[in-house]
């Protein structure tokens, strides 16, 4: 990723609910801020696929680790909750411009829900827990994944202190393995 700096659906899903009167939708925004190539979009992973799938306390966020990759992706739940909220946004537009704008914009953010943020094991120097988040250190030296937020939360420090710390063991394993 050239410029670290992207924004999931930032304007849609803030601006979708505000502008097209939608009063139940609950925006969500995630954004990743990382240092070199070493972070790139990728497919949505299947948890089921992995070697360990944690989520955030607050169910926003998956970090999965396979035999290649560590992942960062919208939630399951917060997956499903955002495209069901897109596709009723769509369905209460009575004017035919409005509709036009939330459709485009509705069709952009599903396919950005689909991606993920991944990061190549070989990538990464290491994968610590300090000071209550997870710390992943890229082969340079330099923090990766270093201001990941949903929502104005950081994710690197939204995992329960134990499944932080199997995320941890776990990466040692398969860096091990390598």
């Amino acid at each position: 990723m050239r410029t670290p700096s992207t924004a999931i659906a930032l304007f849609a899903l803030v601006a979708l609910p505000a502008l097209f009167s939608a009063p139940s939708a609950q925006a969500t925004s995630f954004t990743c801020s990382a240092r070199g190539d070493y972070v790139h979009w990728s497919d949505r992973c299947d948890p089921g696929d992995a070697r360990l799938a944690i989520t955030s306390e607050d169910d926003q966020v998956m970090l999965l680790i396979t035999d290649r990759d560590v992942v960062m992706q919208l939630s399951n739940r917060t997956l499903h909750r955002v495209r069901r909220e897109l596709r009723d946004a769509g369905r209460e537009q009575n004017n035919v411009l409005a509709a036009a704008i939330v459709t485009a914009v509705a069709g952009t953010v599903r396919a950005l829900l689909e991606s993920s943020f991944v990061c190549h094991v070989s990538d990464l120097r290491d994968v610590t827990y300090e000071d209550g988040r997870l710390v992943f250190t890229g082969r340079n030296g330099r923090q990766v994944f270093g201001n990941v937020h949903v929502d104005d939360t950081d994710v690197t420090a939204a995992f329960s202190e134990r499944d932080a710390r199997r995320f941890v063991r776990e990466f040692h394993r398969v860096q091990a393995g390598r």
